[in-house]
């Protein structure tokens, strides 16, 4: 089977969120780096490479970064607790949770 790549998807690695299914694509045809809570930090060298591998290499235009509904990542990341070893991977999240937290915490509904 042959590649005819024309995007990067970028999503979370939650076992319910199927790249292809969401964008209607078949295999072959999107370029799929998946990892905890759809992170693109800017220092991973492994997110860096597969952004710079998809836009210079496989010529993809969009980019698509993909959150989804109760992403167990994100909700881990908003609660005070030491998580360990994901502690530095969900710094980011819990970097811009905590900064504007007095607008994201008057949210009634996050699902909408």
């Amino acid at each position: 089977m042959g590649q005819n790549i024309e995007f990067l998807f970028i999503g979370c690695a939650d076992s319910r969120v199927r790249a292809g299914e969401l964008m209607w694509l078949k295999p072959g045809e999107v370029f799929i780096h998946r990892n905890i809570a759809s992170m693109v930090p800017d220092t991973v060298l492994c997110s860096r490479s597969v952004v710079r591998y998809a836009v210079t290499h496989l010529k993809v235009k969009p980019v698509n970064v993909c959150l989804h509904y109760e992403c167990r990542s994100i909700n881990a990341a908003l609660q005070p607790a030491d998580l360990g070893l994901l502690n530095p991977w969900l710094r980011n999240i819990r970097d811009v949770y905590r900064l504007p937290s007095y607008e994201l915490n008057s949210i009634d509904d996050v699902r909408e």
